[in-house]
């Protein structure tokens, strides 16, 4: 039984007395029955809120592991790998990276900076970027909206002219994402950090709740005790 059916048998056996009595005891009952009942819903409000945040950072932070693999890929790159292997490597990380920059910018209710977290994260791990000048030369770039993009034909012309020194780049490009992910996945990152909070919060939340169940509970004792006597003393009195 949850607070709301707790309530509402409280309030039909403290108002089943007489009508006089009802009227007195449902003035009387009403105040205390709203707000607890106010206090349930915005407890549920904000544990929903907790709850839906970290499911958030949880998905950001599987994209974020699922970038630096495939980031590793481009540092793993072999002298022998022909133009489309390259690219192969290439595409996957440009993808992944995108489906991460995409899961943030999908929060649209943020009570506790999960978006303003991960998007600063998205900027620190393309933070570099600008340092490396051969990617723009061999047609990859980052847009306003932090997504990445390749122009195959640049590509496929930079690679013709030096497979080597694509090869280069794109290894200095994996180990510059790596190295920003593996900080933002530590223990003491700013996700973990984050996500302790929200859990921290959730708990405190979730024992609240019990805490208004158990007044709710007592409340209901009362009431159907003050009813039964009311009653009592109305039949012998009759």
């Amino acid at each position: 039984m949850n607070i709301s059916q707790i309530l509402s048998t409280a309030t039909s056996s403290t108002t089943s007395a007489t009508s006089s009595q009802s009227t007195k005891a449902a003035a009387a009952a009403n105040p205390i029955a709203a707000s607890i009942t106010k206090s349930t819903t915005k407890l549920q409000t904000q544990l929903d809120a907790a709850s839906a945040n970290l499911s958030t950072l949880g998905k950001f932070k599987a994209a974020v592991s699922v970038v630096q693999t495939s980031a590793k890929s481009l540092t793993t790159l072999k002298d022998s790998s022909t133009s489309d292997q390259v690219k192969q490597a290439l595409t996957a990380f440009i993808s992944n990276f995108n489906s991460m920059v995409a899961s943030t910018q999908a929060v649209t209710t943020d009570t506790s900076g999960v978006s303003t977290i991960s998007r600063g994260m998205t900027r620190a791990m393309t933070a570099d970027f600008s340092r490396v000048s051969e990617l723009r030369q061999m047609g990859f770039t980052k847009a306003s909206d932090g997504s990445l993009k390749l122009d195959a034909a640049k590509f496929e012309a930079a690679f013709k002219a030096s497979p080597g020194n694509v090869q280069s780049t794109l290894s200095k490009l994996g180990q510059l994402v790596d190295k920003a992910a593996t900080k933002e996945l530590a223990s003491d990152g700013r996700i973990s950090s984050a996500m302790g909070a929200l859990s921290s919060k959730s708990s405190i939340l979730q024992l609240q709740q019990s805490a208004l169940l158990k007044a709710a509970q007592q409340y209901a004792s009362v009431s159907s005790a003050s009813a039964s006597s009311a009653l009592n003393f109305y039949q012998s009195a009759g």
